[in-house]
């Protein structure tokens, strides 16, 4: 058995997986939290949930409570969800529409929507007080595709800048995204590493055995899978009245366009008019992730090939996906994977259906965040 040097060897004919131990590591976790998901544009909700004057919404990122909220100038921001003061939370988990001023529930505290410190009762008092120095710790955000993103590193470059390529190929196929609203949402407790989670999304090799439905709903010979920097792309042209989808001949997206987002989201333009699906990912520990699939349509009320597209993630491609990364979590653990590693199929054809090298890709990012 050939021993590997290096986690991961970027010579394709020589690369090999990230070790097991990466997947399994609760303190590798916490350091991909740190120079991960704390440097990293992470999607937390759509754009619907923040989109009048007062709303907010509340998220989870790198540990970290923050919260989203449009002002009353119409300017979306995000803050840490802390009062300065003493440290307790600003707004329960959850999602509503603020009053014009925020107010701490422990001693009144309140800050406007934009952040800064309003009124702090017996502050005149107090010598050399400063209300300028304490308002509410900001948060980066951007909305992008639809979609809201925040980066707790404030030094970070505009997202539309980093993944400009995505943003035109997905209102390229899907004119109107702006204009969806939510339709349906699936939610799922994955006993498995965030990682093993996306490098099952990164590559179509297993699609034959693993999803034959899907096989039979694309025309794979026209599958073409991108590496593209921050973000890659799976297209394909799709067979209406398959077990999946199903739509008018003169639909204006025949294809199944699935696009992984670095680190933790997968935005789909599915066949159809206006269908767009959603991967959230949140990690929870080394073994766990969280993962919502939300659809988003013209309409909140599904049509009825839609509700067959619903049917079919629920009932047939979400569970094949969820029993897989399962699975390779256990097996991660196991003494007969021999070295912790296995080799990775990537070939020079950088556009293959079949290839790993978008995996490959993805592992190389996770390897160089973490040292860098």
């Amino acid at each position: 058995m050939q021993e590997t040097a290096a986690p991961v060897c970027t010579t394709p004919p020589l690369a090999y997986t990230l070790p097991a131990h990466y997947y399994t590591s609760q303190e590798i976790f916490e350091q991909e939290k740190k120079t991960i998901f704390a440097r990293s544009w992470v999607c937390v909700m759509h754009k619907s949930q923040v989109a009048e004057n007062n709303q907010y919404a509340t998220a989870q990122v790198a540990g970290e409570n923050i919260f989203v909220v449009r002002g009353r100038d119409g300017v979306l921001r995000a803050f840490y969800n802390v009062c300065p003061h003493r440290a307790h939370e600003l707004f329960a988990d959850g999602a509503g529409k603020a009053k014009n001023v925020i107010t701490c529930p422990y001693h009144a505290w309140s800050f406007g929507l934009d952040g800064k410190l309003i009124h702090v009762r017996n502050a005149e008092n107090v010598p050399g007080f400063c209300k300028d120095n304490a308002g509410l710790t900001p948060v980066r955000v951007e909305e992008f595709c639809g979609l809201v993103f925040v980066n707790l590193d404030m030094d970070a470059k505009p997202l539309a800048e980093l993944a400009a390529g995505l943003n035109d190929e997905i209102r390229a196929r899907c004119p109107d995204v702006d204009k969806l609203v939510p339709a349906h949402k699936l939610s799922y407790e994955m006993k498995a590493n965030w990682k093993v989670v996306v490098d099952n999304y990164l590559e179509c090799l297993h699609c034959q055995t693993a999803h034959p439905a899907l096989v039979e709903s694309i025309r794979m010979e026209t599958y073409k899978h991108e590496v593209r920097g921050l973000y890659t792309s799976q297209v394909g042209q799709t067979r209406s009245g398959s077990d999946a989808f199903t739509y008018d001949s003169d639909a204006p997206n025949t294809d199944f366009a699935a696009y992984w987002l670095w680190p933790n989201v997968t935005l789909n333009v599915l066949p159809g008019d206006g269908n767009y699906g959603v991967f959230y990912m949140f990690p929870v520990d080394a073994d766990t992730t969280i993962q919502h699939f939300e659809f988003y349509f013209r309409d909140s009320t599904p049509t009825a090939e839609q509700e067959q597209l619903i049917e079919y993630y629920k009932n047939v491609l979400k569970p094949e996906d969820l029993s897989i990364v399962e699975s390779v979590q256990r097996g991660l653990k196991s003494r007969g994977y021999r070295n912790g590693q296995g080799p990775l199929l990537v070939t020079d054809d950088k556009t293959s259906a079949i290839g790993e090298h978008g995996v490959q890709h993805f592992q190389q990012m996770v390897l160089d965040a973490l040292a860098a």
